[in-house]
């Protein structure tokens, strides 16, 4: 007697090797995972845990993070420099910080500070109103008073070679000095301010601001051609130089601005808005080399900047690109092509912005301007930005800054529901991951490290640097549904996983079958710190399709994952 012999089913065997990051699309790439939490691009092609981060400081009310030649961060109203509180007092609230050589600029506080000397630091503007007697005389542009003049509206009869006359019959007045070929017209000629503290705060080349005076040719926007703490000097020439006690105003003003860069040692920004009850859409940019000075206009190639723009929108974002300053707005780009004899050109170019509230998300990753745009991020090579998100699906977030070190783009953004994640772009491979929930305020690269100011107020070194570590890193992976790549029905029948856990740390692994919404277990491990003794076996109980879901607490290091597949029948 013969028993019937039955076939053995046909198995098949898919092995993966290569991990592909974070991938939320529908139908996903394989080697890739549809959520996961504490991942990162270290050990690529394996999937590997971070590193725990170090915990370099803390602040109660942090406001903005910088890096020169030491962190730099504010916490309410004091700037740190080193871990040192500098004497420069804020007000409370999130700050710009842009670096200029030793300087640092705050915004919108416009106040600076030099790093190299922590007590030369102040405000960008300056208003000194005089109380008392205010006294004027014609002078050259160093100071010098022109003394014993005749003011008239007829020269002089009988003049001596070297006379002054003060012309003030014609259209104009002028200066006239008597020569060998009669009057001739002084040329340069200018006005000294005298009043006691007139002066103070003021340097010579300040672009300022004149009001009160009596002497309407003494109102308005002078640059300064000598300042002392008790006089100033303007280019001007007045009918009258009678003295007053009236309070006369001089000032020197920085505009309102969006968003400040530093490029070509000019800091530029950007304002969209209501200013003094006008309507403003301006690019800005200071006086070369002069942080303090937006309202030089003499026709110099040093000359300040300010150009009105037809683009429509309020400025979202701006960065220095190869040499270019660039402020985004949602739908398009005003690039700037500064000029060295000072014809600055912008040039309007609609693309995708950056998103209205992204705009620290800005930052250059290997020569490549990575920023958050309404459709996702994208990045800008020189030439039109492209979208570099799809594998992050159809969520959609808001609020990113962002940072970079060793090839990657860090990106803390909220989704829709107010939930934070830290995304992470490996550039070079151009897989992403998700790291946790961290809400950043800033980052800042220093030491081989990149360091993280939190809303929260902790100061993190994102790749371990430090003394002071947070504990065992708790991390997750979870995959899409398996078994829908093939179009004959198949079943799973093992799962084996090759991984390599730190010594004293544990991996578990859960199963969801058929679309289902709860996790069974299916087993774990502890790590023994030796790859050949860490082979995590699964065995689903049968399905058409299943998910699985990895949980971890401590390093771990997955090199594979293989998936045994046998055809099943193809009945519903």
């Amino acid at each position: 007697m013969y028993f019937p012999q039955l076939s053995t089913p046909r198995q098949s065997r898919v092995t993966v090797s290569r991990f592909l990051g974070l991938d939320r699309r529908p139908r996903g790439q394989e080697g890739s995972f549809r959520e996961m939490e504490n991942l990162c691009a270290d050990g690529y092609p394996t999937l590997t845990v971070r590193r725990p981060r170090g915990v370099a400081g803390s602040a109660v009310s942090p406001g903005g993070l910088t890096v020169k030649e030491g962190l730099i961060w504010v916490d309410g109203h004091t700037l740190y420099i080193n871990g040192s509180a500098a004497g420069l007092v804020l007000s409370e609230g999130r700050k710009q910080l842009i670096s200029m050589g030793a300087w640092l600029l705050i915004w919108p506080d416009k106040a600076y500070i030099n790093t190299k000397d922590l007590t030369d630091f102040g405000s960008l503007e300056n208003k000194r109103v005089t109380e008392g007697e205010v006294s004027f005389a014609l002078c050259r542009p160093d100071g010098t008073v022109y003394s014993g003049y005749l003011a008239a509206d007829e020269a002089p009869e009988e003049p001596e070679a070297g006379s002054l006359w003060l012309d003030t019959g014609g259209d104009e007045t002028a200066l006239r000095q008597y020569g060998e070929d009669g009057w001739m017209e002084v040329d340069d000629v200018c006005v000294g301010l005298h009043a006691a503290g007139i002066g103070v705060g003021f340097r010579a080349g300040d672009g300022v601001s004149v009001s009160g005076c009596r002497e309407e040719a003494l109102n308005g926007s002078f640059q300064l051609r000598a300042a002392e703490e008790d006089c100033l000097v303007v280019t001007a020439l007045p009918g009258g130089l009678s003295s007053q006690t009236e309070p006369v105003t001089v000032e020197r003003s920085v505009p309102d601005m969006d968003y400040v860069v530093e490029s070509g040692n000019r800091l530029w920004g950007c304002k969209y808005g209501i200013v003094d009850g006008q309507a403003v859409n301006a690019v800005y940019a200071s006086k070369l080399g002069d942080f303090k000075n937006w309202n030089c206009f003499a026709g110099l190639s040093t000359d300040s900047y300010a150009a009105s723009r037809g683009s429509d929108g309020k400025f979202t974002g701006a960065a220095d690109y190869l040499g270019s300053p660039l402020f985004f707005k949602e739908n398009c780009v005003e690039r700037v092509y500064p000029s060295a004899n000072g014809a600055h050109q912008i040039v309007t170019v609609q693309c995708p912005g950056v998103k209205d509230g992204s705009g620290g998300s800005l930052q250059v990753v290997d020569g490549k301007l990575y920023y958050h745009s309404q459709g996702g991020v994208c990045v800008v090579d020189g030439s039109m930005p492209v979208n570099v998100s799809q594998a992050l699906g159809e969520a959609r977030y808001h609020d990113g800054m962002a940072g970079a070190a060793e090839g990657c783009y860090y990106l803390s953004a909220a989704d829709e529901a107010g939930a934070w994640h830290l995304l992470v772009l490996d550039t070079r491979q151009g897989l992403w991951y998700r790291e946790d929930g961290v809400e950043a305020l800033g980052f800042a690269p220093w030491g081989g490290d990149l360091y993280c100011l939190t809303a929260e107020g902790q100061l993190l070194a994102m790749k371990g640097a430090g003394e002071t570590h947070e504990g065992p890193v708790q991390w997750m992976a979870e995959t899409g549904e398996m078994g829908l790549d093939a179009a004959e029905s198949r079943y799973l029948v093992r799962l084996s996983l090759r991984l390599l856990p730190e010594a004293g740390s544990t991996v578990r692994a859960w199963l969801s079958y058929d679309e289902g919404g709860s996790w069974q277990p299916a087993g774990s491990l502890e790590g023994a710190g030796r790859v050949q003794a860490c082979t995590l076996h699964i065995r689903p109980r049968r399905c058409r399709q299943l998910r699985l879901r990895l949980t971890g607490r401590g390093g771990c290091r997955i090199y594979s994952l293989s998936a045994v597949y046998e055809k099943g029948s193809d009945g519903p």
